[in-house]
């Protein structure tokens, strides 16, 4: 059987081939699933995000960038489509908000914990392939998942908030997202800053190939 790798294949000029295209439009897919789950379609927002998510996988897939947290949300939407069509939606009417941040809290994690971070398979997208073992590099992504990490369990309390008080649009909504945006926006500014060293270390490490296969 073939083994597919998590991290994106290099294209024919040496540049890892971006999969993120189609992560971009899993948005889409929560929006689908939030517009008709607050309508008391449950079920059919599950489906409809677990249709787009589907989409999502097969092209990564095809790319063999296949990314965890796209997985995630597939999984969920799954989850969800089933048990509401079983046993109503009781329980995402109830618990939603903290439960969809708490699952990916729980996701980013482990991902550390495993030493495999997650923003990895994102990094490696726009990065070239000779940094990818540089220390810097893996330090760099231990610490936007670290971020992450902070940024879901924060938005689970502030689910947990809701829920206690109440006050959804506030303590579900708004400021998990402001702070989800937040992350976003840090998340592609902060790594620029490193952009001089990775560049040398790349230069040095192609000049070392070079050295090495000189043919």
């Amino acid at each position: 059987m073939e083994k597919r790798n998590s991290a994106p294949a290099p294209d024919s000029a040496g540049s890892p081939r971006r999969g993120s295209i189609a992560t971009n439009f899993g948005a889409i897919g929560w929006l689908a699933y939030w517009a008709l789950s607050i309508r008391g379609y449950w079920t059919g927002g599950a489906i409809a995000g677990l249709a787009v998510f589907a989409a999502i996988l097969a092209h990564e897939y095809g790319r063999d960038a296949v990314k965890l947290m796209d997985c995630v949300s597939a999984a969920f939407f799954a989850f969800a489509a089933i048990v509401a069509a079983l046993a109503g939606p009781w329980l995402f009417i109830r618990y939603n908000i903290f439960m969809i941040w708490g699952v990916f809290a729980v996701v980013a994690w482990l991902t550390l914990v495993a030493g495999w971070p997650f923003t990895l398979q994102y990094a490696q997208e726009q990065a070239p392939p000779e940094i990818w073992d540089h220390p810097l590099f893996k330090r760099l992504n231990v610490f936007l998942t670290l971020l992450w990490c902070g940024i879901l369990t924060v938005n689970t309390l502030f689910g947990v908030a809701a829920f206690l008080t109440g006050r959804l649009v506030l303590f579900g909504l708004l400021i998990p997202m402001a702070i989800f945006i937040a992350g976003i926006v840090f998340s592609r500014l902060y790594p620029k800053r490193f952009e001089a060293q990775f560049a040398s270390a790349a230069a040095s490490a192609a000049e070392a190939s070079r050295h090495l296969n000189p043919l």
